[in-house]
Order: C-alpha cells, then sequence, then structure tokens
C-alpha cells in the first residue's frame, strides 16, 4: 500500500450487539521489531490530538499513514499506524483496554495520568462517578437496541437464503474470481488484515468511503439489502485472494464483528468488493453494480417482500434509538472531559508529545 491524497481511515472497535468489539490485537504483532506506544490515561486528556500530530509527522516524512477512528466519537482518533517503520501509537484505555505483551522492548506504556492534578479530580469524585455510570449504562442500552436488531437481520437474511439461487451464486463467484483475481503460485498464503469500514457511532451509521477509494482504482459494488449474498461472496473472494497469495483487507459489519464479512479490499490489485445497502451508499467511482435479487427466485421473493420490508423497518428504528443512546453517551462524556481538561496540565502532555514525535525515524 502507498499514501495517497486521501486519508486511509478504518475503525479499530464498534458497539454492537454484544457490546463492544476491539480489533487492537490486529494492529501490530508484539513478538516483531518495531515501536508501538499505548496510551494511558482518562477522557480530556489530549490523546487524539496527540496521535494527529503523530499521524501529520510521520505523513511529512513520507510514511503511510492508516488512522483508526472511535466509534463513540468519529472525530477523534484511537490509532495510527505506519506499516513502513512498524510504528504505531494507540489509545489503550476503556473500552479497548490495551496492554502490552512485550513491554519496554517492541511495546511502551506512556502514562499521561502523570499531569494531573489529582486533588482537583478528587473534589469531584462524587459527580465524576456518576458520569461515568451513566455513560456506561447509555453504550449498554445501545448494545440492547443492536441485539435486537441484529436478530431481525438474521431472520431476513435467513428467509432471503431460502429462496435464493446458490448454485447460481457459486458460479457467479467463481467467475469473479478468475476475472478479476489472477492466480498465480503463491510463496505463500496472503495475509488476513482484519479492519471496521463502518460503525454505529453517534452521528449515525459512519462509513469511510474514501479509504476504499484511495486504496482502489476499481470497485464492484454488490447491492445486498438483507445480507443473503454479499457474506458469502466475500469470503470467496478472501479466501481465493489468499490462496493466490494476495493480502486482503477484511472489513467486517459492526453489528456481527466476527462472523459478517461486509467489504473486501485487495490492496495489491487496487480492488474492492463493496457492499450497498441502506447503511452504506453507493461509491461513485465504483465501476460495477451486481443486485443480490438476481440470485432470488423472484415469486418467492415477491410474497416475502411485505414482510421483509416490515423488518428492515424495525431493524432502522432499532439501530436508530442504538444511536440516539450513543449520542447521550456521547455528550456525558462531553462533561467527563470537562472535568479531566481543567486537571491536567497541557505544558506536560506536550512533553511527552513533543518526545513520541522525535521517536518517528
Amino acid at each position: 500500500m502507498k499514501d495517497t491524497i486521501l486519508p486511509v481511515s478504518f475503525f479499530f472497535g464498534v458497539n454492537n450487539r454484544s457490546g463492544y468489539c476491539s480489533l487492537f490485537g490486529e494492529i501490530y504483532d508484539p513478538y516483531e521489531k518495531g515501536e508501538h506506544i499505548i496510551l494511558k490515561g482518562g477522557p480530556g486528556t489530549g490523546k487524539s490530538t496527540l496521535m494527529r500530530k503523530v499521524a501529520k509527522e510521520a505523513k511529512s516524512k513520507g510514511y503511510f499513514v492508516e488512522r483508526g477512528f472511535c466509534s463513540a466519537d468519529p472525530s477523534s482518533l484511537d490509532v495510527v499506524i505506519a506499516p513502513e517503520i512498524n510504528f504505531s501509537i494507540v489509545d489503550g484505555t476503556a473500552p479497548h483496554t490495551f496492554d502490552p505483551k512485550m513491554t519496554g522492548i517492541s511495546e511502551h506504556i506512556v502514562d499521561l495520568g502523570v499531569a494531573w492534578d489529582r486533588k482537583k479530580l478528587q473534589s469531584h469524585i462524587y459527580e465524576i462517578g456518576q458520569l461515568m455510570q451513566s455513560n456506561s449504562l447509555q453504550h449498554k442500552r445501545a448494545s440492547e437496541f443492536l441485539h435486537v436488531a441484529s436478530q431481525i437481520e438474521k431472520e431476513s437474511a435467513g428467509i432471503c437464503g431460502s429462496f435464493t439461487d446458490t448454485t447460481k451464486l457459486e458460479r457467479f463467484v467463481k467467475r469473479i474470481a478468475s476475472r478479476e483475481i489472477p492466480a498465480r503460485k503463491a510463496v505463500k498464503q496472503g495475509r488476513r488484515i482484519k479492519r471496521f469500514l463502518s460503525a454505529v457511532s453517534p452521528v449515525g451509521m459512519s462509513v469511510q468511503h474514501e479509504t476504499v477509494v484511495a486504496l482502489c482504482e476499481r470497485i464492484i459494488t454488490l447491492e445486498d439489502e438483507f445480507s443473503a449474498v454479499s457474506p458469502f461472496v466475500a469470503a470467496y473472494l478472501s479466501n481465493y485472494a489468499r490462496g493466490n497469495g494476495y493480502d486482503v483487507i477484511e472489513c467486517f459489519c459492526p453489528i456481527f464483528p466476527t462472523t459478517k464479512i461486509e467489504h473486501l479490499i485487495i490492496p495489491e490489485l487496487k480492488l474492492a468488493f463493496f457492499t450497498q445497502n441502506s447503511y452504506h451508499s453507493s461509491i461513485d467511482d465504483g465501476e460495477k453494480t451486481v443486485h443480490a435479487t438476481r440470485f432470488y427466485d423472484k415469486d418467492s421473493f415477491a410474497r416475502n417482500r411485505e414482510k421483509l420490508n416490515i423488518q428492515k423497518k424495525a431493524k432502522r428504528e432499532l439501530i436508530d434509538e442504538a444511536v440516539r443512546k450513543l449520542a447521550l453517551a456521547k455528550d456525558i462524556h462531553d462533561k467527563l472531559e470537562a472535568y479531566y481538561i481543567e486537571a491536567t496540565d497541557f505544558g506536560v502532555i506536550n512533553e511527552i508529545g513533543e518526545k513520541i514525535l522525535n521517536s518517528i525515524k
């Protein structure tokens, strides 16, 4: 991968039906030579600002930079990676608590809490405690709504799957694979890189469309409203590409974060397979769109259309309610930040930041 004008950004953690799912373990291998900084500190201590400076510094030196945004606040950074020099800096605080395996060797903990005036914080112990509990409660409620939404989606996918022509689908995906992914004798199997391209956030479903455009010159879109076809297509193409030695970026669905691949990027081929639905609008640069309905039995689809539309509406309302809970959580988090900002010596934070910036070689 090489850097481009457009930013390359993903999410490394998402709110989902089970609470919170983190891909922070996918960022780097601690047993390889490199430098990975794990920031510890509360809200409002400048972690995201520091990571933005790191991203800018690495980019100014000509390195490819990958950013990971926070699903609880898509304007805030959780991760910055410069893979060419095996460097990363991550927010290692809850909910994506991240602890090192090779402390002091490839991994380094940086405690931003040294800049706190603890007496100021302790003077607001009751208020801060109440806000933290309220924040957790809103996230829990959001997960409950997403859980119900996931059950509805699972049922809709099952209905559509029951009248999908699997033989026709298999022929299609094999044809796409042989046409779009050149076969070759691979020295070793390609790597599987896991990411989230989208996340349920306080502002709705946040999707990093620009990342696909930045990494890919060709985008094949699969319009699949009920997820009966695209997960099979993405999984098949991922295995086929890896078997031919290509690294792939599997972008998982934020509601099914461990089982459902929603989009697939093959960087070496500058090729993406992108799923379009109510939550992922089409990308203008896409060269071709395939509709999942072409694999359906038309009569069966027509008979079930009313039920599917009712389920679609119910799922939308549940996700919208989860978004509202996340927005409440974000408002509470902003109030928490105010207490920590007041108690933080940002002169100390800036000194720490300068040392980190100087370590990017």
